[in-house]
């Protein structure tokens, strides 16, 4: 087996198709397929049953966690022999939707301005996405609204704490109001969801609907053309409200905090490009290390 060989591997096991594989890595689909069959040959198995997409075998599974420990080492030493005092090279970071619309785009602007020699990325996703992709040496870190990660090979740090606040077009004026409305948020799976939900039972309400809206800018806009109501950091409407185009109501402490943690992998080499990012987190959020 040879690296690229693996790499050639990994990326049809990722995306599912030789086709989509053969696009990220910039090859001709009939190089792929024969890599593909030219490896199986080579190891005496079948790597992936070929129904409706490429699905890896027991064998192939078991391979792709080698082949991605293997890719990371590799990665990793060219990283180590290459890094230097000035930050270049990759830096992939992940974020959760709200996250990425509300507080990332000033440190991400700032870095760039910093440090123009890094290639950095950023993806989006819902939380338990982000951390498969940290665990599984596909992003370099990542924004989550999660603390309750089990996995030892896990860091999770928190980077920031805020308040949520129940927020409505401006006409309403009793928080009763606005019960029978539809809210717009994100994903099942969302923390902030779980707690209006918590927060709307003690109420006594169980009857609620959803509008789902992964984008913190169109729930707001949603909000202000009255589709419903929400349940967002109170960091985020200010000026909204100061110019009179939404209303926000508190709730009880026990279900209005919102909390982001970066995550990363443990045994993760810190580069200097991961590690000024990590610095700049800490410049413009109350970062805190746990």
């Amino acid at each position: 087996m040879e690296s690229n060989e693996l790499r050639i591997f990994r990326a049809v096991a990722q995306t599912g198709s030789i086709t989509k594989a053969a696009h990220a890595l910039g090859y001709v689909q009939s190089n792929v397929s024969a890599r593909i069959q030219q490896l199986e040959y080579d190891l005496k198995t079948q790597l992936f049953y070929r129904q409706r997409g490429m699905i890896l075998t027991p064998a192939g599974e078991k391979l792709l966690a080698y082949a991605e420990k293997i890719i990371y080492l590799l990665d990793e030493a060219d990283k180590a022999l290459n890094d230097s005092c000035d930050p270049s090279g990759s830096l992939s970071i992940g974020a959760v939707h709200t996250v990425s619309a509300m507080r990332l785009p000033e440190i991400l602007s700032q870095y760039h301005k910093a440090y123009p020699k890094v290639d950095l990325s950023l993806i989006t996703s819902q939380s338990d996405e982000l951390i498969y992709k940290v665990k599984h040496f596909q992003l370099d870190g990542a924004f989550i609204k999660t603390s309750s990660i089990t996995d030892d090979s896990i860091v999770s740090e928190l980077a920031f704490e805020e308040n949520l606040v129940l927020i409505s077009n401006s006409k309403y004026t009793k928080v009763e109001d606005l019960y029978p409305k539809a809210f717009l948020m994100s994903s099942t799976g969302c923390p902030n969801r779980t707690q209006l939900e918590n927060w709307l039972k003690s109420k006594g309400v169980y009857n609620i609907r959803y509008m789902e809206f992964n984008n913190l800018n169109s729930i707001i806009e949603g909000v202000i053309a009255d589709l419903g109501a929400s349940f967002v950091p109170k960091s985020t409407i200010k000026e909204y409200e100061e110019k009179g185009l939404l209303k926000s109501f508190p709730v009880p402490d026990q279900y209005n905090t919102t909390r982001t943690f970066f995550v990363r992998r443990k045994d993760s080499l810190m580069t200097t490009s991961l590690s000024k990012f990590i610095e700049m987190i800490e410049q413009n959020t109350a970062y805190k290390r746990i």
